[in-house]
């Protein structure tokens, strides 16, 4: 009886977790993206996790610089696509949509993308049921992005070569 009180507890502090995270989103993004983002791009935590982990190069829509954001790409047969779990919230996100076109640092390769399209968990392909219908109810969202030459693999460069700058969007 004791251990059906801890999981019907555990129940309701999930559920009004989540339902408290439906409604503040973005509670926490400044602390990630000012203190946690650049510790571990500075430690080298990224470039190291043999693409677990990516930076997502962008450029910024009001400001114009170039920003590196950590993700976790799932690649696709033409291309990636990343979880946003702040959805239409996400700064980095809203980032790529406007510019059109990001670049994505996976361990010592840079990927030039284009053709960002955010998805909804509904139109993620073999994504299961269950787990679809609780990140739709989070607000979670999908940013499919494509290789920015085609079908075919995308053009690859070594971090540390010189690479064309991400062109900054008009004030």
């Amino acid at each position: 009886m004791r251990k059906l009180m801890i999981l019907g507890a555990l129940g309701a502090a999930a559920y009004a977790f989540a339902r408290w995270w439906r409604r503040n989103r973005r509670a926490g993004t400044q602390f990630v993206n000012r203190i946690v983002n650049p510790w571990l791009d500075r430690r080298g935590l990224i470039t190291g996790s043999r693409g677990e982990l990516a930076l997502v190069e962008h450029v910024g829509r009001r400001t114009g610089t170039v920003r590196r954001t950590p993700i976790h790409p799932m690649e696709t047969a033409d291309g990636y696509r990343i979880i946003v779990p702040v959805g239409e919230q996400s700064e980095w996100a809203r980032n790529v949509l406007a510019a059109g076109h990001c670049r994505l640092v996976i361990g010592e390769r840079v990927l030039d993308l284009d053709r960002p399209v955010l998805e909804t968990p509904s139109e993620v392909p073999g994504l299961p049921g269950p787990v679809c219908a609780l990140f739709e109810w989070l607000g979670f969202r999908y940013l499919r992005l494509h290789n920015a030459v085609g079908a075919a693999p995308a053009v690859e460069e070594p971090v540390g070569l010189p690479v064309p700058e991400l062109e900054a969007v008009p004030a």
